[in-house]
């Protein structure tokens, strides 16, 4: 339905397999209008680049994490992957403790 946005929080999206990113894909498709995922994806600062300095990213840091959104509208890569249509950086390593609720709230 086009009256409901439902947000799903897919932690583990950008380590999806060929199988798994097909079947989320499917999903996009089946509610074009009406779904959007919410996913932790990540980039390595080593070796470290010159802006990194600006950023007050950490010397030993070794990754930035980021809280990424993406649609059905979302532009796909080859690999069928969507690229996201917002990235906001992270102050850390976002997994906390077990609660899977915790994990989540990246989302929100």
């Amino acid at each position: 339905s086009d009256c409901f946005t439902c947000m799903v929080s897919m932690q583990m999206y950008r380590h999806f397999n060929s199988v798994q990113i097909d079947h989320a894909n499917k999903m996009f498709n089946r509610f074009p209008e009406s779904l959007k995922v919410a996913f932790i994806d990540h980039e390595d600062c080593v070796p470290r680049k010159p802006e990194d300095d600006h950023d007050n990213v950490h010397q030993r840091q070794k990754r930035r994490f980021f809280s990424a959104l993406i649609d059905k509208s979302c532009p796909m890569q080859p690999d069928g992957r969507r690229i996201p249509m917002y990235r906001v950086e992270l102050p850390g390593f976002p997994i906390l403790g077990d609660g899977k609720g915790d994990n989540q709230n990246h989302a929100i």
